[in-house]
């Protein structure tokens, strides 16, 4: 059944207006014929069925207005853009939700689980989203930080004494990183974009080890850098925010993400570890074969790789984006406080546009939007929130060859950010 939102002819006015047209997404998720049944996470997303002459309106509508409208283009060379992927096996399975403030727009699946198992992809298949975890994990620890468990600005032998004689190339630190300092990537843990030794590699990519097994070793490893000095992207810095939220509060790091993320939004397909009973969960490939990296197939799997290896879906990620954009937009305070949240989303580098956890979408030298990308194995992802327009992307997807992963993430990248694009003028 063709159903309506309320906001169909809002949205195009806006659209017939040259504004960023999110209602011709949701014309377009009809008129491709891929609108699957709309996801009812609560009752302001609910959609309602209209009558048979609002329906015939608004197909007559799409058709005259379409060719005009290049925000139904935009969406129609995105789907068209992945299923071609699909279809040329260059991706083995993707999911990808469009919201607009409230709103999910646009909702497909595409493609199959894995290489060894042809069942479709649905709206519950998980996913791993590589480092997409990352802003969801520092959601996590400001909510620590709002309930007076954990403190910014502290220096975080408080919680993990082995962290209190860290060394350098030059000698020892004076002193350990700060939380804030790990979550913006600037505590001076090695960085995988930087390059590993076999050893450092272990503790981040080891999904047998425990947390804690994996940051004892971490501890061991020379600094990159100084404590506030340097930029270096570090999954291992976020594994040491990970196990200070266990050691403060007692718990594992997966119980937090529950209480804090998962229960309050109804994430119910969100995990860092996915119950060993579900199948439904996508694997990419190499060299023909699922990809044995992929961190649920680790026997045993005990690793949360705290900024890399969440599993999710897209339709449990638009929830979290929504979120996230209604905070910055109306001040709801359904994570954190107003105040938390404007330190969790604002540049803490001078180095990099890079906030806790998001890296920024700039224009014109100001940042418009919030952002992250992630990959782990053959599994990728990539949020985008436009805090000006309202649009935001949920997209996960798996490939069938890490070796083209560099030209196939800037195709994607390029593509859907035609969507979330900044604002003219």
């Amino acid at each position: 059944m063709v159903r309506i939102n309320l906001s169909f002819f809002i949205f195009l006015i806006k659209g017939a207006c040259g504004q960023i047209s999110p209602g011709l997404i949701l014309l377009s998720n009809r008129l491709m014929g891929c609108a699957q049944s709309p996801r009812e996470p609560s009752s302001k997303h609910r959609f309602r069925a209209k009558p048979l002459y609002l329906i015939i309106a608004a197909i007559l509508i799409e058709n005259a207005l379409f060719a005009a409208l290049p925000g139904t283009r935009i969406l129609i060379t995105v789907d068209k853009t992945v299923s071609g992927m699909i279809a040329e096996q260059s991706l083995v399975g993707a999911q990808l939700v469009v919201g607009y403030n409230d709103e999910i727009l646009f909702e497909r699946n595409y493609g199959v689980r894995s290489a060894n198992d042809d069942t479709p992809v649905d709206s519950e298949t998980m996913f791993c989203i590589g480092s997409c975890s990352k802003p969801i994990a520092s959601a996590v620890v400001m909510a620590l930080v709002d309930d007076g468990e954990l403190v910014l600005d502290s220096t975080i032998e408080k919680w993990l004494p082995e962290f209190g004689s860290l060394k350098t190339d030059e000698g020892e630190s004076s002193r350990a990183p700060t939380l804030i300092e790990l979550l913006s990537h600037q505590g001076g843990i090695y960085s995988q974009k930087k390059g590993m030794t076999r050893r450092q590699t272990r503790w981040i990519r080891d999904f047998k080890l425990t947390l804690e097994d994996a940051v004892n070793g971490i501890a061991k490893e020379p600094l990159y850098g100084a404590p506030g000095s340097v930029y270096a992207y570090s999954g291992a810095g976020y594994c040491v925010v990970g196990r200070i939220a266990e050691v403060a509060l007692g718990k594992p790091f997966e119980q937090l993400l529950k209480k804090h993320i998962c229960d309050p939004l109804e994430l119910k397909h969100t995990s860092y570890f996915p119950a060993k009973s579900n199948r439904n969960i996508a694997s990419g490939s190499v060299n023909g074969k699922v990809n044995p990296a992929t961190p649920h197939l680790s026997k045993p799997f005990q690793l949360p790789l705290i900024g890399g290896s969440l599993y999710s879906t897209a339709g449990d990620s638009a929830k979290f984006l929504g979120v996230i954009l209604a905070q910055a937009n109306d001040g709801s305070e359904v994570l954190m406080s107003s105040e938390l949240f404007k330190i969790y989303t604002s540049r803490y580098s001078n180095k990099k546009p890079y906030a806790l956890g998001w890296s920024l979408m700039m224009g014109n030298g100001k940042p418009f939007g919030l952002a992250h990308s992630g990959s782990l194995a053959s599994s990728r992802a990539l949020f985008r929130v436009n805090l000006e327009t309202g649009v935001y992307i949920a997209f996960v997807y798996t490939i069938s060859d890490p070796r083209t992963s560099g030209e196939l993430g800037r195709k994607i990248a390029n593509t859907l950010g035609s969507i979330t694009a900044p604002p003219v003028g």
